[in-house]
């Protein structure tokens, strides 16, 4: 999904909620609320000048939020966010949100929104299940650990995000339509 994908559906997604965004021209955040940084990246991008980026808003401003493709990350990337994410609430008290966007399969001109309070959780929607990670099945005493093994490898923590995101029924996840 590339980045003005995202930035028109969080657009939507904001003013669906009553939330006026500025957009910012130059370096910077791509979105601003109130004196408050939100940065958009599409499913490609360098992560590493990322995490530099949310640092430095850390610095210059009261809030951070991140929104990106459900794509966007992978397992060993959100967990490295949830690191930092926790040495920037601990060093500024401010607490990074995510919000991951998926598009709805059935309709293009359909995303659905999910937001992370603490950028910490998205980690936890893409950890294989503890059954997948140890893996044994307990209701199957005949597995084996080399059954095991390629369930751990056929895991795919992306989709998992993605399932997690698509769930219409949920509090945290909204529909926006373009």
């Amino acid at each position: 999904m590339e980045e003005k994908l995202v930035r028109v559906v969080m657009t939507k997604y904001f003013a669906l909620k009553g939330i006026k965004v500025v957009f910012s021209r130059g370096s910077g955040p791509d979105l601003l609320i109130d004196g408050k940084a939100v940065e958009v990246k599409g499913s490609r991008y360098d992560f590493d000048r990322m995490l530099r980026q949310l640092v430095d808003y850390a610095c210059k401003y009261s809030d951070i939020t991140l929104a990106l493709p459900f794509d966007g990350l992978t397992l060993k990337q959100s967990l490295q966010l949830g690191s930092l994410a926790q040495m920037i609430e601990d060093a500024r008290n401010i607490r990074l949100k995510v919000f991951v966007l998926a598009p709805d399969q059935s309709n293009g001109n359909t995303f659905f929104v999910m937001e992370f309070k603490n950028a910490q959780n998205v980690g936890a929607y893409m950890r294989p299940p503890a059954g997948v990670t140890l893996g044994l099945d307990p209701k199957d005493p005949e597995s084996t650990i080399g059954e095991a093994v390629e369930n751990l490898i056929k895991y795919d923590p992306v989709s998992e995000l993605r399932k997690s995101v698509c769930a219409e029924y949920t509090r945290d996840i909204s529909k926006v339509q373009i």
